[in-house]
């Protein structure tokens, strides 16, 4: 491994790495060798041809394919029997991390501080591959109705419901999620919408980016589609999370209830119902209105 090489260790999901993909993509631009390793960067390893991108790592695995890298970012905890030169190396964000601020641009700080002689760009590199056009379908609006985790997700009635708004206003709507889940969702949507099942995040990027706009639960969804600058309409359960984790390129709106519950237990499970799809169809005409200039 060459002098100065940085590595990514990637987070859980999908949007964790999407938004830490901006440390290595700043990494890149100084210069600096660089490796991810996430499984879920590999599925998009030909949109991020500028790294080398490797499959995600054992924690017992870390220190012996860490020790040759200058640093690393990981959000992790390394295993006591480390040696302490390797743990020296580890960069975890989280320390630095702000919540009034997105978590793109808490990536931006952690670069500031890193690269004291590099203006740090929001981008995280991704490319898309050749043959693509982007927005080539503008009127084509890509919902997902799922996230991983249940208590994330808006009524699916009201999802069916916001399709129907839209297609009436000229729209396509188009329901997408993964394969597993579209078995599930499938005797709901169809056959009054399409509904498309991707085998792969790749598969999904390239449509998505071929997409006029994308309205989603919070979820790796969301930051694909900002990341590729397609208008982003987010669903979020409560503000203050939001304004961390909402998708932090492009044209965003992000949308919660207006009141929320006290009480986690109440606000994780009901929150979704004081959501109304009038509310959704209101801030996604504000995201078309924003993304027009």
């Amino acid at each position: 491994m060459a002098e100065g090489a940085i590595a990514l260790i990637g987070g859980k999901g999908l949007g964790d790495n999407l938004v830490e993909m901006v440390l290595l993509h700043n990494a890149h631009l100084r210069g600096h060798a660089t490796t991810v390793y996430s499984d879920l960067i590999y599925q998009l390893q030909d949109w991020f041809p500028q790294h080398r991108v490797e499959r995600s790592l054992p924690v017992a695995d870390l220190s012996n394919e860490l020790e040759s890298y200058t640093l690393f970012f990981w959000s992790g905890r390394m295993e006591p029997s480390t040696d302490k030169e390797v743990i020296s190396r580890q960069m975890n964000y989280i320390s630095l991390q702000q919540p009034q601020i997105t978590q793109v641009e808490n990536m931006q700080v952690v670069c500031r501080h890193v690269f004291p002689n590099h203006q740090p760009v929001l981008e995280n590199g991704i490319s898309p591959p050749a043959g693509l056009s982007w927005r080539k379908n503008e009127n084509r609006v890509c919902i997902h109705p799922t996230s991983a985790e249940v208590c994330k997700n808006w009524v699916p009635e009201r999802f069916l419901q916001l399709g129907y708004r839209l297609q009436k206003r000229g729209f396509e709507p188009v329901y997408i999620m993964s394969k597993p889940e579209s078995k599930e969702w499938e005797t709901f949507i169809k056959p009054a919408f399409q509904l498309i099942g991707f085998s792969t995040i790749a598969d999904c990027a390239g449509y998505l980016y071929e997409s006029g706009y994308f309205i989603g639960n919070d979820s790796g969804g969301g930051h694909l589609a900002s990341c590729l600058g397609i208008p982003t309409l987010s669903i979020h359960g409560r503000k203050k999370k939001a304004r961390l984790w909402q998708p932090g390129w492009g044209h965003v709106r992000v949308v919660t209830p207006r009141v929320n519950f006290i009480g986690s237990h109440l606000r994780q499970h009901y929150w979704k119902y004081l959501l109304t799809t009038g509310t959704v169809e209101r801030c996604f005409k504000q995201l078309v209105q924003m993304a027009a200039h």
